[in-house]
């Protein structure tokens, strides 16, 4: 009989029903569709800050081997990097040798004693650490533009070289012409393929394959030897205040090594290469941290003005159907049903209502959210069904809680005064 009831008082009244129905929607719409762009933006938007610089840095640890310059370790120790638990999130990585070299254009007729003192840079270009993963500097600086192309790592024989716009400038050099490099009575050539343009120090720097810069730098070191590698990986922003992961609990500590937080990614780093320490770069990570907090914030706040929305309009729906139905409530509690009957009845209709608007509003979200990911965030929004049941169910709480008042206040009354009410 209770649901026989039910849906004959579904069945009826359709206009105002439809006027809730269509609050829940708009309101849970607005949420999922926020909610599904909060999910998509925040990988893509570390992937942007990322462009502005590594936000992880490797360097020899304290007691590695020393040299000509300074304490180095072996770039082969990089391999490592892909056995450790968040090797995945680890998107680009770059080895770097820099030593200040005197460089000179042999086709500009310049001498060795008349060159230009400046910064040769040894690195990956495009290096394979294993068959899924292919890396260098131009994926950790990917805001180095070059005009031409980047120098081969494997070109051993006859290196190749990059120059920096203004260096480049200064030593008249353009692709094509042959530079020599010198340091320490040794020297080197370098075929120029390519010109760097970033707007930042790299513009006076040269470029050239690891090898070649460790050979000219410290005959008789392994080629492959190191002074620091830069990294970019997906991170979780992390607070400033974490505490020390010595001093953690062993709960709390398998909950920090198994997030993303720069610091456990850093810690694994150190696991993995004990020849090595990695440090965060902290003015990318804090950056990353606080637009992604601000983002988060500016988020939520309009999924909860759309839910108040919603609110009102159910509400407002809700509070008109009980009062035009303040008869069939009071003969009811005239009959003998407890209120606490009637109150479920009545509830049980919004209940259902809501599931209808959460479910319309939900599905309206996903399409919607991936419009406003690539429309006004450029944000490439996967489908996520996973947040269709949550929008049912926050269509169900929200019908619910806009028809509790509603229905307590038009119950608020004695049977006999509902009725003579109702009839006048």
């Amino acid at each position: 009989m209770y649901f026989r009831l039910l849906g004959e008082s579904l069945r009826r009244g359709t206009r105002r029903k439809l006027l809730a129905v269509t609050a829940i929607a708009l309101g849970t719409l607005g949420a999922s569709a926020l909610a599904e762009v909060l999910l998509a933006s925040g990988d893509r938007l570390a992937a942007e800050l990322g462009t502005y610089g590594a936000n992880l840095e490797v360097v020899a640890a304290a007691g590695a081997e020393g040299g000509a310059v300074s304490a180095r370790f072996a770039a082969s120790d990089l391999l490592q990097l892909r056995k450790i638990f968040w090797r995945n999130n680890i998107v680009a990585v770059a080895p770097l040798v820099e030593v200040r070299v005197r460089m000179a254009n042999l086709a500009a007729g310049q001498v060795p004693g008349g060159a230009i003192v400046a910064p040769l840079v040894g690195t990956w270009f495009d290096r394979s650490m294993d068959a899924d993963f292919r890396t260098g500097l131009p994926k950790v600086r990917t805001t180095l533009r070059i005009v031409g192309r980047w120098p081969a790592d494997e070109a051993d024989a006859y290196p190749e070289v990059a120059l920096g716009r203004r260096l480049a400038a200064r030593l008249n050099a353009k692709e094509g012409m042959n530079i020599r490099a010198e340091l320490g009575g040794r020297s080197a050539l370098f075929r120029v393929v390519g010109r760097v343009e970033s707007g930042g120090e790299e513009e006076e720097q040269a470029f050239v394959p690891l090898a070649a810069a460790n050979r000219l730098a410290a005959p008789g070191v392994p080629l492959d030897r190191i002074t620091r590698a830069e990294l970019f990986a997906m991170t979780t922003p992390e607070a400033s205040n974490r505490k020390d992961p010595a001093r953690m609990t062993a709960a709390e500590y398998d909950a920090w090594y198994c997030t993303a937080y720069p610091s456990s990614i850093a810690h694994q780093i150190g696991e993995a290469i004990p020849s090595a320490e990695a440090r965060i770069v902290r003015g990318i990570t804090e950056a990353t941290a606080e637009v992604l907090g601000r983002l988060r914030a500016v988020l939520v706040a309009l999924a909860l003005v759309a839910l108040l929305g919603g609110a009102v309009g159910a509400s407002a729906a809700m509070t008109a159907t009980v009062l035009e139905r303040r008869l069939e409530a009071g003969l009811l509690t005239a009959l003998g049903a407890p209120r606490r009957q009637v109150v479920l009845f009545f509830l049980s209709e919004a209940a259902l209502l809501g599931l209808v608007g959460g479910l319309l509003g939900g599905a309206g979200g996903l399409l919607a959210g991936r419009w406003v990911g690539s429309g006004a965030l450029g944000v490439a929004v996967p489908w996520a069904p996973v947040l269709l049941p949550w929008a049912m169910l926050l269509g169900l709480l929200l019908a619910v809680v806009a028809g509790l008042l509603p229905v307590f206040r038009a119950l608020d009354r004695y049977p006999a005064a509902m009725l003579k009410k109702a009839t006048a």
